[in-house]
């Protein structure tokens, strides 16, 4: 089954000129998937995606937590997706400790917005998902509760992908991720902070709830997955450090890639 991965908002906390914050889409022949719903989700107005929201295929929007870079998003639904019907899964609050009505409806309402999820002119149907395996679309995914100070869940798609975003490193990442073909990481930090006294105070205080490059590089390497993509990419770095954190992670993990906004990966996989 062809399947194609982009991911619309690489960066995390603030969006900048060169990348939004965290959003990604995957296409299957029979559905759209979207994870996290933060600023780069207005990408899909762009030229390149008009296809895929073309024709009668479902729509799953996965979040991974509720903090604000991942679902400011939400206000653009009737922007993008006006009129369709999109199935919304939050993660359940076994896995949060929140009610993910009440929460999405905090979020989206006025006066914070001129009306609440329910007032779109998008049919979106909130259908949490819990730890362990679900069939959307006719397709397995999967959950797990991460480490984050308010916490976090990963989702996988059969063998195809696994997205683990606003995550303490976590051995278990690994064994949720073996054998897919692209492992989506978070790298917050390049990891070099923790071994110099002047910035291993950084790391300590990064490391509560994030992952760095060279542990997300080892990750993928335990989980033996084709392809690592580096994600949401902390906005107060320079070009040059991301550059410094993509060749520490290669030295661990060879096929480690930091895509740009919007970049398409092809992916070929049974689901």
């Amino acid at each position: 089954m062809s399947a194609s991965f982009s991911l619309l908002g690489g960066g995390g906390w603030i969006p900048t000129v060169r990348r939004e914050t965290t959003c990604a889409l995957l296409s299957l022949p029979g559905a759209l998937f979207i994870f996290d719903a933060g600023t780069g989700l207005a990408r899909l107005l762009e030229a390149r995606f008009q296809t895929e929201l073309e024709g009668e295929r479902e729509i799953h929007l996965f979040l991974s937590h509720y903090h604000l870079d991942h679902v400011a998003g939400l206000v653009y639904l009737p922007g993008i997706l006006k009129g369709r019907t999109v199935f919304v899964h939050p993660p359940a609050a076994e896995i949060t400790g929140v009610d993910p009505w009440e929460t999405l409806d905090s979020l989206v309402r006025k006066p914070f917005n001129p009306t609440g999820l329910a007032g779109m002119p998008v049919d979106i149907r909130i259908e949490p998902l819990g730890e362990g395996g679900h069939s959307i679309a006719g397709v397995e995914v999967r959950a797990r509760r991460q480490i984050h100070p308010d916490p976090s869940a990963a989702w996988r798609v059969g063998d195809l992908m696994a997205f683990c975003t606003d995550t303490a490193a976590d051995q278990k990442s690994a064994a949720f991720a073996c054998g897919t073909r692209l492992l989506v990481h978070e790298a917050w930090i390049n990891g070099e902070e923790e071994s110099d006294p002047a910035t291993r105070q950084i790391a300590r205080e990064a490391y509560t709830g994030h992952t760095s490059a060279r542990q997300a590089a080892a990750l993928a390497a335990a989980a033996e997955v084709v392809q690592l993509v580096l994600c949401h990419l902390n906005p107060l770095r320079s070009d040059d450090y991301h550059s410094g954190m993509l060749l520490a992670a290669r030295e661990i993990f060879a096929e480690t890639h930091i895509l740009e906004d919007g970049e398409i990966v092809a992916l070929q996989e049974e689901l």
